[in-house]
């Protein structure tokens, strides 16, 4: 999840805001769920407050989870090690591939998605779903995992019994020349006042530590994500010992285990000897190659793990009383000593690791059983893509650097979670700078550092929320406001107020097209004349993944007549699989866009507070290219297959 907020809230707030269950029902099935120990899930079900085609209409029309047909995808190698066998078969999920450190799951049953959750704090690993048939799933898992041992087995056919037994019903199933006329009228408009000195982005300094070597390349364009493996396996084998659950972890005995860590020193809760023990745990974390160090208070230990090539390590333990130290210690670091440990903290270290620049995040979360702590380490990203290289096409991306040169009003950048909508972002930002316009950026977690943007990073833990920075960015001398994921009627409500002043407002929006984010706004509760007189353009974009150009052959698709604009014999690209990609028939992603100039007749039926239809109509009207026929270019050039296309956006229904 591109946000703070876990999977089960963000199905819950739809739930409500759709009307399918009350706040008082979600209230009280949250209560039971915590007095119980059961899934919110369950109490939903089994108290007929929702049935699981309740759910999975949710996620597909509000949140934009897509669905997949299986026999189209062979899962990558490093997404299948993420989630352990067992736990596959035995919560019917299936990994297939990660894009910016977050693995897409293949889920079922639309209910399992409420179990993600747990499955993230057993992982470490931000999830995020898609739906598939469940007979088909079952069979992939074995395909993938093997065949699931005999102990399991048996239960699973019991589980499987009893719910054909309680089963009663199943669950059932998206102009160039407008864009490029929008960019002349723009060029018409006077200059804003001229921009103040750019604030420059204060660094925070971190002590020295040795450099390592990531797990494969991370993307930076957009264009190309498939992960590289090292040249040399990290030297982990010798040093830790491999577990795929905490639990078994507990059972996991280290004194046969060659580490230089010792926790002992915890003891003595120096706190010049806890700044040493942190920096050896990055030293020594760095040098087997890890991508994420973890902190898990269990019963009365903790646990010091470190996320190597997809496993988890366990590397030392020691007696949960004196975890608070260590705990501390990387709070230190991070500059996050002012938040208490009852509140979640966020922080974020930049530092130059053996000549290279690397950025370490570290997120403190309270739990009943004590903090749990996670410090993902990341290579510095040194300047977000352009908009060309995200795949936007000339008249899409000329009309947005247009408004961000000369524009006032609301720029609204719709997307579900990991459709690239922040890589867009980040574009907008780095070009305004470049043509001298000052910004000041509210983000919920920084990718990019723009040395010439003014950016805050929003602390979970904080008194001091985004919507108090949005409206002190109202008083700053700046041109351009932007907020990376506004979540409430509030922070929205502000970003109306600053287009309303002229200015140029940027924001993210979690929506599965432009035309869902202008409703789902509605249905928060923002004024319809506000939002109508401030939206000035739209995006609304998905990443697809890119053909294989070793491996792609001629293909005709049954999907084709299903396509607006395609011809039934059109002839598209498809990778067929080979060893350049891994036997996947993919190499990369691009993205697929549509771009919505708001006007008069479009703000007319927003005004109104028209429904989905009314205001989609009036945007296919004024000309707006929606996201399947921006797609059927992409297939058209033989960048995309007719199935990928579909998989995103389900034009097939």
């Amino acid at each position: 999840m591109s946000s703070s907020e876990s999977m089960s809230a963000r199905v819950l707030d739809a739930l409500v805001s759709t009307g399918v269950i009350t706040a008082e029902q979600r209230a009280n099935a949250e209560e039971v769920a915590v007095e119980d120990g059961t899934p919110i899930g369950s109490v939903l079900l089994d108290r007929g407050f929702v049935t699981a085609e309740d759910v999975g209409v949710v996620l597909e029309e509000e949140l934009g989870v897509p669905r997949v047909e299986l026999t189209s995808y062979a899962p990558e190698d490093d997404a299948l090690a993420v989630i352990p066998a067992d736990v596959a078969h035995d919560r019917r999920m299936l990994p297939l591939f990660e894009i910016e450190n977050v693995v897409t799951v293949v889920i079922g049953e639309a209910s399992d998605v409420f179990l993600l959750d747990e499955l993230v704090e057993q992982t470490g690993v931000e999830l995020e779903p898609v739906l598939a048939d469940s007979g088909s799933l079952v069979e992939a898992i074995v395909q993938y995992y093997g065949e699931i041992p005999e102990a399991a087995a048996a239960a699973t056919e019991d589980e499987s019994a009893t719910e054909e037994a309680e089963e009663a019903e199943d669950a059932e199933e998206s102009s160039e020349d407008a864009l490029l006329e929008h960019a002349e009228e723009l060029e018409e408009l006077d200059e804003l006042e001229e921009s103040a000195e750019d604030v420059p982005l204060i660094e925070t300094p971190a002590p020295p530590v040795a450099d390592f070597e990531t797990v494969g390349d991370e993307d930076e364009g957009l264009v190309v994500v498939e992960a590289v493996p090292p040249e040399t396996e990290p030297e982990s084998s010798a040093e830790a010992v491999s577990a795929d659950t905490v639990e078994a972890m507990a059972e996991v005995e280290l004194e046969d285990v060659a580490s230089q860590i010792d926790l002992d020193v915890l003891a003595v809760a120096d706190a010049g000897k806890v700044a040493v023990l942190v920096a050896d745990i990055l030293e020594d974390a760095g040098r087997r190659g890890a991508t994420r160090i973890h902190l898990l208070p269990y019963k009365n230990d903790f646990f010091l793990v470190y996320r190597v090539k997809g496993r988890l390590e366990k590397v030392a333990s020691a007696p949960l009383s004196l975890q608070g130290a260590l705990v501390e210690g990387f709070k230190n670091y991070a500059h996050l000593t002012a938040v208490p440990s009852s509140l979640p903290a966020l922080g974020r270290v930049r530092a130059e690791y053996g000549g290279r620049d690397l950025v370490l995040t570290v997120s403190a979360v309270p739990t009943i059983s004590g903090q749990r702590v996670v410090i993902t380490l990341s290579p510095h990203k040194p300047e977000p893509p352009s908009l060309e290289s995200l795949g936007m096409g000339e008249a899409e991306h000329v009309a947005l650097q247009a408004m961000v040169e000369r524009g006032r009003g609301l720029l609204l950048l719709c997307g579900p979670v990991a459709s690239g909508r922040s890589a867009t972002y980040y574009a907008l930002l780095a070009h305004a700078a470049t043509v001298g316009k000052t910004v000041y950026s509210v983000e919920r977690a920084v990718q990019y550092e723009l040395p010439a943007v003014a950016q805050v990073m929003v602390n979970p833990g904080s008194p001091v929320g985004p919507a108090s920075y949005i409206a002190a960015g109202l008083r700053q001398d700046t041109d351009i406001i932007a907020v990376d994921s506004v979540q409430s009627v509030e922070d929205v409500h502000l970003a109306v107020e600053a287009a309303g002043r002229g200015k140029l407002v940027v924001v993210t929006y979690t929506a599965g097209s432009v035309i869902d984010g202008v409703a789902r706004l509605l249905s928060l509760g923002v004024e319809p004349n506000s939002l109508a007189a401030a939206l000035t353009m739209s995006v609304g974009q998905r990443l697809v993944r890119t053909n294989c150009p070793s491996c792609s052959t001629d293909v005709k698709s049954e999907l084709n007549r299903l396509i607006p604009g395609a011809k039934k014999d059109m002839v598209s690209q498809q990778g067929a699989g080979c060893s350049d990609c891994r036997d996947t028939g993919y190499a990369g992603v691009t993205g697929v866009f549509e771009v919505l100039p708001f006007t008069e007749v479009i703000r007319s039926a927003i005004a109104r507070g028209g429904t989905r239809d009314a205001i989609e109509e009036a945007a296919l009207g004024a000309g707006m290219r929606p996201l399947v026929r921006s797609g059927l270019s992409k297939v058209k050039e033989g960048l995309v297959s007719v199935e990928e296309l579909d998989r995103v956006l389900r034009f097939s229904g």
